[in-house]
Parts: structure tokens; sequence; C-alpha cells
């Protein structure tokens, strides 16, 4: 992966990325317990912007620690939040719809009336998505201008594109800990399940959302591919299926979920490197 990512050695300073990991530990640690304890959604509004203003407050540092005059045009560079080809924010908003939508019919094929439409129809379903991905797009890109936009690139500098994949991946995972055990979080299954399912899962959409982030040079579609996500799973695919033990099948603790997402992650890596290779 290493000659994808474009050189932030010269833009982040250590300083920096201290600052953001302090930031984001620090403020999440308060808002995780405030949610755990109220159970009010604005809070995870909140928590979903704690790493964009985290890394808002990094790259003011990192501007300033280098003696540079500051600009929200040099910010919005160095969060790699920049115009990018539109295929890549297709590629990220269809990514998610395809890992999520083969376990969900699967689980609708093999458990009679777990498909509940209600009084739906299938236009207002499609309407329904369409205003669904901007509203969860407005939350997922707090988070994504902190992850694939600052961490990501600031940490492939320092340790490698590889490495840096892994640790923001695991981060990103673990960051959602407290909410599953305390929040409420993707419930219906076990704690102990359900935290290492979730992690199995999400772990391979860190990869995929890095190498989105590589190949277009911007933290958008990572963005798209996150509100995607969520979107579709939490919103559409997740409220239109009942059943009691369906979280052990679809969903982000699901396991014919966890074999789609590493399927599609896996491609994506050997592409990617076979790429790399012709080159």
């Amino acid at each position: 992966m290493e000659p994808e990512i474009e050189s932030q050695k010269e833009k982040i300073s250590d300083k920096a990325v201290l600052t953001f990991l302090v930031i984001v530990i620090s403020l999440t640690a308060v808002v995780e317990w405030i949610y755990c304890n109220v159970h009010d959604d604005i809070w995870v509004a909140l928590l979903m912007w704690i790493p964009a203003i985290s890394a808002f407050a990094a790259t003011f540092v990192s501007i300033r620690t280098n003696n540079e005059r500051f600009s929200f045009a040099k910010q919005r560079d160095l969060l790699n939040i920049k115009k990018c080809k539109f295929k890549y924010i297709i590629a990220g908003v269809l990514i998610p719809i395809v890992y999520l939508i083969i376990p969900y019919i699967i689980y609708w094929i093999t458990h009679e009336k777990s498909l509940d439409l209600g009084n739906m129809s299938i236009i207002y379903l499609l309407i329904y998505s369409l205003i669904a991905l901007p509203v969860s797009l407005l939350t997922a890109t707090g988070e994504e201008i902190g992850w694939r936009g600052f961490m990501f690139p600031a940490l492939s500098e320092r340790i490698g594109v590889t490495k840096s994949v892994t640790a923001v991946s695991f981060f990103w995972c673990f960051w959602h800990i407290p909410i599953i055990i305390w929040g409420g979080y993707m419930e219906g299954t076990p704690i102990w399940y359900r935290i290492s399912a979730f992690v199995v899962c999400i772990f391979p959409v860190g990869i995929i959302t890095a190498l989105l982030t590589m190949k277009s040079s911007s933290m958008w579609p990572a963005a798209f591919l996150h509100a995607s996500h969520n979107a579709f799973d939490q919103a559409i695919f997740g409220g239109i299926t009942v059943g009691d033990d369906k979280m052990y099948y679809v969903s982000e603790t699901g396991l014919i979920t966890i074999i789609c997402v590493w399927v599609v992650a896996v491609l994506m890596c050997i592409h990617h490197f076979r790429r790399i290779n012709e080159e």
C-alpha cells in the first residue's frame, strides 16, 4: 500500500498528532459517559463529530508549530477535505449496499416473515433511502474528517501505510466499545459476542475506507461510505427486518455480514496490490 498515500510528513507535526489523540480520547470519554447515562441521541451526533473537532484543533496546532500563517484553505488541505473524482463517491455509496444487502436477502429468504415492510411501498422505501443517506452524511462526515482525513495520513508517514490502516481501523473499532457495552448499541446478542463480532466486522470496513481514501486523495469517499453503511444498515434494511436472532446473521454483528465485508476488503486489496505491481 505504501506508494498510494500523499505525504503528510512536512504538514502534520508530532505535537499535532498527540493533540488529536488527547482530545479525541478525552472528549469521547466524557460524551460517551453522558450518553450511556441519559440515552439522548443528540449526544451520539456530538460524539460522531468529536474526531473532526479533534482534527481541526490538531491542524491548528500543526500550522502554529510549523510557524505558518493560519488559513482555512490550509486546514482543509491538511484534513484532506478535497474534491475528488465522482466515481469514488459513487463507490463509497454502493460498496456498503453490496456487502449489506446480501446478508439481509439471505436472512429474508431463510427466515419466514422476517421481511416486514409494514405499510411501506417500494417507492416510499426508495424515497426514504434518498433522504436517509444525506442525513447520515451529516454525522458520518464528523468521524471521517478525523479518522481518514487526519489520523490515517498523519500516521502513515510515521509508521507506514499498512500499519496505519491497522492502527486506525482498530482505534475506530474500540472507540465504539463503551456504547456497545453500556449504551445499547447493536443489542440482540451477548456482550462478549457483540464486541468480538463488531470488531471483526468493522475492521475490514476500515480497510475499505482507507483504500478509497488513498485512491481518491480525499476523505469524502470514506464519508459517503460511512454514511451509506449507517443509513442502509440501521435506518433501511434493519428497519424492515424482524427476528430475534437477526443480529447473529446481519448488521454489524452478523456472521454473514462479516463474511461479505471481508470478501469485499480482500478483493479490493488484491486489486490494489495488482495495480501497484503493474506500475
